[in-house]
């Protein structure tokens, strides 16, 4: 009986944990079931093969991103990246004004010249760079010519044609100064060679730009006793292209050679000794090399 009793009341200690002094709770003791509120979380957290493939890929993305941005691409290869900030840039060339003058009127050729720029801008990153420039060139007139059907000059005296259309040119005297003031905007291709040094890149520019002639004559002017020359000056919008390639020295320091084109519509020159001029614009190619410095 003894034994009997000892087996019951293990019995019953299994059956009721809340005999035995443990907590009272609802528990299910079926074989590979949960709590209903543990199934509704194991459901939310489950990540689809799909999702887990997309994520990857955008860990690679945000991985390639940094290596490049810490110049680092490939296996260990470096990349020279300019510093961004603020740049002065100066530059010097030559270049070529094309011919330029009044239809039906005088058409003036002029000499290579030299050309000067200065510019201060921000590099606001890898590719993206803006500057304020102010370039100046200047060219010596060589020969003029009438144009169709016109005339080159008058004597402002007695108005006596001097050159009609279908003569010759003649040389001539003067020189007419350009001085451009400009707001361009660049743009800096991925380099090549060794760590990426070369760079291309391209610009364009809009600002104004001021025509000053000076002493502007047939050179036969003076020996025919006439004083009469074009002095005077005009202001007018202008607009610039340019490409070329840089080489990066220093995160800091970049050298460059490039092409620029300069293109003005029309000029006014007012009270000059023959009158109201009016000159078909100016167009120039430029052919420039410089530095820029990042502070």
């Amino acid at each position: 009986m003894k034994r009997t009793s000892a087996i019951i009341a293990c019995l019953a200690t299994f059956a009721s944990p809340a005999l035995a002094g443990e907590e009272s709770e609802s528990t299910n003791w079926l074989p590979g079931s949960q709590p209903a509120e543990a199934v509704i979380e194991d459901s939310e957290s489950e990540i689809t093969p799909e999702q887990i493939a997309d994520r990857i890929k955008e860990l690679e993305i945000e991985l390639i991103k940094l290596k490049k941005a810490a110049g680092v691409y490939g296996k260990g290869k470096k990349i020279a990246l300019p510093k961004n900030g603020i740049y002065v840039q100066a530059d010097i060339g030559i270049q070529q004004r094309e011919w330029s003058g009044e239809n039906g009127n005088t058409q003036l050729f002029f000499n290579e010249g030299l050309y000067g720029g200065l510019a201060v801008g921000y590099r606001y990153d890898r590719n993206f760079r803006f500057a304020f420039e102010y370039s100046e060139m200047n060219n010596d007139v060589s020969d003029m010519r009438a144009g169709n059907g016109g005339q080159l000059f008058r004597d402002p005296k007695n108005k006596d044609v001097i050159l009609q259309d279908g003569s010759s040119k003649v040389s001539g005297n003067g020189d007419v100064k350009l001085q451009s003031y400009t707001l361009n905007a660049y743009y800096d291709l991925n380099g090549f060679g060794h760590e990426r040094r070369f760079r291309p890149y391209l610009g364009a520019g809009i600002g104004l730009q001021t025509s000053t002639l000076k002493g502007v004559t047939p050179s036969f002017f003076p020996f025919a006793g006439l004083g009469a020359e074009a002095n005077g000056a005009s202001t007018d919008p202008v607009m610039t292209l340019e490409a070329g390639i840089s080489y990066l020295a220093t995160d800091q320091a970049e050298f460059f050679l490039g092409g620029k084109y300069s293109f003005v519509d029309g000029f006014l020159l007012e009270n000059t000794d023959f009158g109201n001029l009016q000159p078909q614009g100016s167009r120039n190619w430029i052919l420039k090399t410089g530095v820029r410095y990042t502070f």
